[in-house]
């Protein structure tokens, strides 16, 4: 069946990626089609570059000149849409839909009930307790697609792939020799303590023999983070903070033995291009936000509040199902799934 069909995703980069599944199952069950997604610029490296992909679209999160709208708005016009498939949930995605001229406009249910005249089609609602992975993919049910053993996936270019192999062998790194850790995530109240980070890196190298590799954005709240588990540390890890790309790092994660972090996008990266990935969970749920995939660890309190949904307890921004994993329960558990043999 050939149709042109846009999906739109306008939601942070994690996000992004944790639905390209979707391009993937309508790519197997429409060979003939060509899929466009639509995202907020500064997450396209999630799905650009991917073999199936067949258009990119980017909006700016923030407001746009009315130049930039017009022009947008004529590009999205051209593309001359069979189907749109909005996954955001927000009203700006229900604009762009009902302005692509599709005659078919899917989407789940809205919570401004108004938002729902402008679909042709609303679908149930997914269980919330299911994986973000397969509520994307519920909305595909409506098209009659059915994906079976979806997958994660991330590309890079081979320009990135040769600027990655030069940085590391600069690094004296090997494949497989050493792990990276990203202490960063968007919120404060997803993230772990330094000094927890700091016992870990010192065990890691100093008992392991194992070098880590610190990663992380320019965020100001992740450079403070990883600027104070340096201070913690007696290990000196290699920092790569701020200085990767999107596609960079998820090309540096597939050739680390492991990945350690928290709810994140890297975190997502990282099962994407198939590395074993060790994540701590607290207010988020690890039913819709785990590592995809199999060989994956999730370290989480086993408290009847865990996981609340709120940027921290008492609106502190910090969480204490997070501050109180101790670097030995974490070493402990990650000794089990095996992800400390050599």
């Amino acid at each position: 069946m050939s149709k042109r069909i846009l999906v739109i995703k306008l939601k942070q980069p994690g996000d992004v990626l944790l639905s390209v599944p979707v391009l993937a199952a309508l790519k197997e069950a429409w060979p003939q089609s060509r899929v466009t997604y639509l995202v907020p610029r500064g997450t396209e490296e999630m799905v650009a570059d991917h073999p199936l992909l067949d258009g990119l679209l980017t909006v700016n999160r923030g407001k746009d000149s009315w130049g930039q709208t017009w022009r947008f708005l004529q590009e999205l016009r051209r593309g001359r849409f069979d189907v749109v498939l909005e996954l955001s949930g927000g009203d700006r995605g229900a604009f762009y839909a009902l302005l692509s001229g599709a005659p078919q406009r899917l989407s789940f249910p809205r919570s401004q009930k108004w938002q729902d005249l402008f679909f042709t089609r609303l679908l149930p609602r997914p269980h919330r307790r299911l994986h973000a992975v397969i509520q994307n993919l519920e909305m595909l049910r409506g098209l009659g697609i059915n994906s079976v053993n979806p997958r994660l996936e991330f590309f890079w270019s081979w320009e990135v792939e040769t600027r990655v192999q030069d940085l590391l062998r600069s690094l004296n790194l090997v494949p497989g020799g050493f792990a990276v850790i990203h202490p960063g995530a968007g919120w404060r109240f997803k993230c772990w303590t330094p000094s927890g980070y700091a016992r870990l890196i010192e065990h890691f190298q100093d008992e392991r023999g194992l070098p880590v590799v610190l990663t992380g954005s320019n965020a100001v709240m992740e450079q403070e983070i990883v600027a104070a588990i340096l201070r913690e540390s007696r290990a000196a890890p290699v920092s790569l903070v701020g200085k990767l790309s999107l596609k960079e790092l998820g090309a540096v994660i597939s050739r680390t033995r492991f990945f350690f972090g928290v709810d994140s996008a890297p975190m997502h990266l990282a099962a994407a291009v198939g590395t074993r990935t060790a994540a701590l969970f607290g207010p988020t749920g690890d039913y819709n936000w785990a590592p995809w995939g199999p060989g994956h660890l999730v370290v989480k309190k086993d408290w009847d509040c865990v996981p609340c949904g709120l940027d921290g307890c008492e609106g502190t921004k910090i969480s204490r199902c997070l501050e109180e994993i101790t670097p030995e329960e974490v070493l402990d558990r990650m000794e089990e799934e095996g992800f400390l043999a050599r």
